[in-house]
């Protein structure tokens, strides 16, 4: 049973996720607004970010245990294999070095568009990576 199966999911997705959808998109160029499809169970963000020149393509994966287990986001642009990139092209925001169980999402806390907007972090610290050759921030311990 998950998020989009459970009366507890269907309750959070209603009071929760989708009004902070609807408040990221307002005033929001189309392009770069977050569009919700369902796919094989979970619930997938589609978007766009341009943290500094480029513009990259994402999705952003709610799985059906979703809070409980954090958001997992993939960049369809092609990148250039940096420390920080997963698997996939998924982004390293929750669990670098460590655990799913002992990661930093905190479902008590964060929403699906925490998870966007930390993916445009993500974005602007690998743009600079890839002038710089440095990681802008301290990995997550």
């Amino acid at each position: 049973m998950g998020l989009l199966d459970s009366e507890a999911g269907k309750k959070r997705l209603l009071c929760v996720e989708i009004p902070v959808i609807e408040r990221y998109n307002q005033g929001r160029d189309p392009e770069f607004q977050i569009r919700a499809e369902r796919r094989n169970g979970s619930l997938v963000l589609c978007y766009r970010l341009m943290p500094t020149h480029n513009v990259y393509e994402l999705e952003t994966r709610l799985s059906p245990s979703y809070p409980l287990v954090p958001p997992e986001t993939r960049v369809l642009t092609p990148l250039r294999h940096c420390p920080h990139l997963l698997e996939g092209q998924t982004l390293c925001l929750w669990r670098q070095g460590s655990s799913r169980a002992a990661n930093r999402w905190d479902p008590a806390k964060y929403t699906c568009v925490f998870a966007v907007q930390a993916a445009w972090r993500w974005l602007a610290c690998y743009e600079i990576w890839y002038m710089t050759g440095e990681w802008p921030l301290p990995d997550a311990k």
